[in-house]
């Protein structure tokens, strides 16, 4: 029996990703939306196929696009994912024992489970990526996307539960996909530092991405990660750098 919940999914040129997507969620959830800022490749007859229903409206930043996302919803409560994501089937019980019990869905307005996080293949234990636990789960009337450019997370008015299990994240296949959305997301996040008064600042553009390859590699324990370890310390001090970059061009 397929649950009263929305699961919605943001989407942009995911026809790699999609169809696992929608494979992992399509008997647990009784409705399935997405919303899509212009896809020019198969992603909206993946959809089609699974019966999502599919809405499109131009891409402005994360923080509005998730939240019309989600006012799309039918349902009282809301499941979160991106394309690049899928549920365990672990996860999936313990959001159906949730549902199956009223206790739970009295008590909490939202509910945060655990992401496991792959980089290019591999799962990834350290380097600040794991433990990962994010609210997913939530009351529509409760719950909103942070209002920012980047980096947004679930904001919930209510008390937050706690559930096992966890989903996946198959971000980063390739260092061309980390390299493409690494310029977006830096771009964005200056953006959104310049909104919020930051100053440009030529110390920071040099010393901030050693502290982060510092910090990830060393204090996150980054070496426990292998050769990949190495890699994300790397590539997250070379996003910091492009951020105060964009920063001090803007």
């Amino acid at each position: 029996m397929r649950l009263p919940l929305s699961v919605c999914i943001l989407t942009y040129n995911e026809e790699a990703n999609l169809s696992d997507c929608l494979a992992s969620v399509r008997e647990l959830a009784d409705e399935i939306v997405i919303l899509d800022s212009g896809s020019q490749d198969q992603t909206s007859q993946i959809a089609k196929k699974f019966e999502a229903r599919f809405e499109t409206h131009p891409f402005d930043d994360f923080g509005a696009q998730y939240n019309r996302l989600f006012a799309l919803a039918t349902h009282e409560w809301i499941l979160n994912l991106d394309a690049d994501e899928r549920l365990t089937p672990e996860l999936a019980q313990s959001i159906r024992d949730a549902f199956s019990q009223e206790e739970p869905l009295r008590k909490y307005q939202g509910f945060s489970f655990n992401r496991l996080n792959y980089f290019i293949g591999k799962p990834i234990q350290h380097s600040g990526w794991s433990p990962d636990p994010l609210v997913r789960l939530f009351r529509k009337d409760s719950g909103e996307m942070e209002r920012r450019k980047v980096h947004v997370q679930i904001l919930v008015q209510g008390n937050i539960g706690t559930l096992s299990g966890n989903f996946l994240h198959y971000t980063y296949r390739s260092l061309d996909s980390y390299l493409q959305k690494t310029i977006q997301y830096a771009r964005l996040a200056a953006i959104e530092m310049k909104r919020n008064g930051r100053k440009p600042s030529l110390f920071r553009l040099f010393t901030h991405p050693i502290a982060m390859a510092f910090k990830m590699y060393i204090l996150k324990k980054g070496f426990l990660d292998g050769k990949e370890g190495i890699f994300l310390a790397i590539l997250y001090s070379y996003y910091t750098f492009l951020k105060y970059l964009y920063l001090y061009y803007i």
